[in-house]
């Protein structure tokens, strides 16, 4: 999905993110570019489910989207050619707030933007924990999860 159109307004969002979230953990571990990737991955999710393209501009307690009843958290990384290998990751201090976590895929470069897929609340909470990395996560490889077409259609059922 072309994102250049509208990265201007992501970099916006981003930038007053910064300003009112900055915390030692996303910007010393991550970067300033994380913001980025995290307001891109909204709008990428925003167009694929049909919704209108506003961005929240402070802390989301953990629900970017709302739509037909599903409160969903977004996450996004980096578009690779090795998406095979990927994960959707979860730290086991953070409750899991939303019942669907749609990862996207973004490259920040040529502005581009996919959804891999979802879990639900109860595949984070069940997945397994690799506790080799800096912060133990719950880990559900990006093979794994769900194809993003399913939310669609719960879209068109209302969310059953």
């Amino acid at each position: 999905m072309d994102l250049s159109g509208s990265w201007e307004y992501i970099q916006k969002i981003s930038k007053s993110r910064l300003a009112n979230n900055k915390t030692i953990h996303h910007v010393s571990e991550y970067g300033e570019g994380i913001e980025v990737l995290g307001a891109a991955g909204e709008v990428v999710a925003r167009r694929f489910l049909g919704l209108p393209e506003k961005l929240h501009e402070g802390f989301d307690n953990g629900i970017d989207i709302w739509t037909h009843g599903m409160k969903i958290d977004v996450k996004a990384t980096v578009l690779t050619p090795k998406m095979a290998y990927r994960y959707l990751q979860w730290p086991t201090w953070k409750p899991v707030k939303s019942d669907i976590i749609l990862l996207t895929a973004i490259d920040p470069v040529t502005m581009q933007g996919t959804v891999l897929g979802y879990a639900t609340k109860d595949e984070i909470e069940g997945a397994p924990i690799n506790e080799f990395r800096h912060i133990p996560c719950h880990e559900i490889p990006a093979v794994n999860l769900h194809p993003a077409w399913e939310l669609v259609v719960r879209q068109l059922n209302g969310a059953r």
